[in-house]
């Protein structure tokens, strides 16, 4: 069968193709190697809608997939609508994390003939092979009218048994970033309330086996590429196992760079294993802390001691990491005083990089209850999700302790910390200083940041063709 997977564009600071979207190459490889033919049409760079209609007709798929995150849904609604106007006939599923959070609205609300929740290679495959729709595992279907849920699919348990990822379905030359994602594990034994991860991947915490993930690095390494960002949401959740990845990397003499931008525990690191990481090749980490507050903390069930962030930074610099540390504005029990205490945490650091995200209670997880218990939503889901963002000054909700007003200062003062350390980072202190003065000028802020971030995305794109 020939099958079509559609990415939407993505809706946040920047509408830019970054890396390759795992999700939908692990589908594409999935559905391959069962015999299929598969194309992958990126919106993110081919946005616009008779691009697509081209495509769609050039192709003839007998079957079309989705994706579609929470943040933007109505924009893959909009792209459904338009897909089965005009070709009512082809089959369309939606999946994504959207899809796995609400489950039978997103049939309810668009044309769409199929939903695929969970884990969804199992599922989409199934639909690939002309299984009838009420056999199939983790799928929600129209059965005369009738929107039908049926039971989820098993977690996959061998992740060692899936094919890598088919990066090369994108047109990887038009990427923003010559990285390469790497997925070595899913699922996630925390219980943190803002997350919406479990709702996807389950809490059950899965490996790839050290050599598996090392013979995918070993592909891509032979094809050029030497920077890979390990995409886990707890890839040193089983530290051992993170420390003989690193060894099969050093042991294999490759000389890459390893990023960890989506993340990593601070509790989840120990001298020893931040040693080997460095030697394999780690550059860069993110530390997620959202909030320095003891007591919010305990809010979000995170279960993080500051002072092991603190030890974790410390020595993660001694090594010549670079550390950038995640903060949430808006969490449980925060205060405007709070918020001050981790913008001086920031600077207590001596970090490389901070982030500044506002909260953003996705339905269905924890969070967006404690809101509705302890808050005041400021927008409804259908629209934040849609209009809004975590990058946005505006919040979603407020609470007595910590209003709009304050909230609103409080993201600005956020991303005025956030720029000061990037012009630093990039041009040094002296001319770092004398640009994050220029930065702070009304009218260039006003005026001045669009052209100043295209500017800045046509450099890394130079930067990438001549790399």
């Amino acid at each position: 069968m020939k099958v079509l997977l559609i990415l939407p564009p993505n809706i946040g600071r920047y509408v830019v193709a970054t890396v390759p979207h795992a999700g939908l190459a692990y589908l594409a490889a999935i559905l391959e190697r069962d015999g299929h033919q598969v194309e992958i049409h990126d919106m993110r760079i081919y946005s616009d809608d008779r691009l697509l209609a081209k495509k769609i007709e050039s192709f003839k798929p007998r079957l079309i997939g989705l994706s579609t995150a929470s943040i933007g849904y109505k924009m893959s609604y909009e792209i459904i609508n338009t897909i089965k106007k005009k070709y009512p006939n082809i089959p369309l599923a939606i999946g994504g994390s959207y899809a796995s959070t609400v489950h039978t609205k997103v049939l309810e609300d668009t044309k769409a003939d199929y939903a695929v929740y969970g884990e969804g290679e199992q599922t989409f495959l199934d639909l690939a092979k002309g299984i009838a729709p009420s056999k199939i595992k983790g799928l929600i279907w129209r059965d005369n009218g009738e929107i039908i849920m049926n039971p989820p699919y098993p977690l996959v348990q061998d992740l060692d048994s899936m094919p890598f990822p088919k990066y090369e379905k994108f047109e990887l030359s038009k990427m923003l970033e010559k990285r390469i994602p790497i997925v070595s594990s899913r699922g996630c034994p925390n219980r943190c309330t803002f997350c919406s991860i479990q709702l996807v991947m389950g809490y059950p915490f899965r490996t790839r086996s050290p050599e598996n993930v090392l013979k995918e690095i070993e592909y891509w390494y032979k094809k050029g590429y030497d920077t890979f960002e390990f995409s886990d949401d707890n890839f040193t959740f089983n530290m051992p196992r993170a420390e003989k990845i690193c060894d099969l990397i050093i042991e294999s003499g490759m000389k890459i760079k390893i990023i960890f931008g989506n993340g990593l525990r601070a509790d989840r690191v120990n001298a020893n294993l931040l040693k080997k990481l460095r030697e394999a090749g780690c550059i860069w980490i993110g530390y997620g802390l959202e909030t320095s507050d003891l007591h919010s903390l305990e809010l979000l069930k995170k279960d993080l001691d500051v002072n092991q962030l603190k030890w974790a930074v410390k020595e993660s610099k001694k090594l010549g990491i670079e550390v950038q540390v995640h903060n949430i504005i808006g969490t449980p029990g925060s205060t405007f005083d709070t918020f001050m205490k981790d913008i001086k945490l920031a600077d207590d650091l001596g970090i490389d990089q901070v982030r500044f995200f506002n909260m953003i209670p996705y339905p269905g997880t924890e969070m967006f209850e404690w809101v509705k218990q302890n808050g005041r939503f400021l927008h409804q889901p259908d629209e934040y999700l849609n209009s809004l963002d975590y990058w946005a000054e505006e919040p979603v909700f407020e609470t007595d302790d910590f209003t709009r007003e304050e909230r609103i200062k409080a993201f600005r003062i956020g991303q005025d910390k956030v720029m000061e350390l990037h012009l630093r980072r990039h041009f040094g202190k002296g001319l770092g200083r004398m640009g994050f003065k220029l930065y702070k000028n009304s009218l260039i802020k006003k005026y001045g940041m669009k052209p100043a971030t295209k500017a800045w995305i046509m450099l890394k794109r130079l930067r990438i063709k001549q790399h």
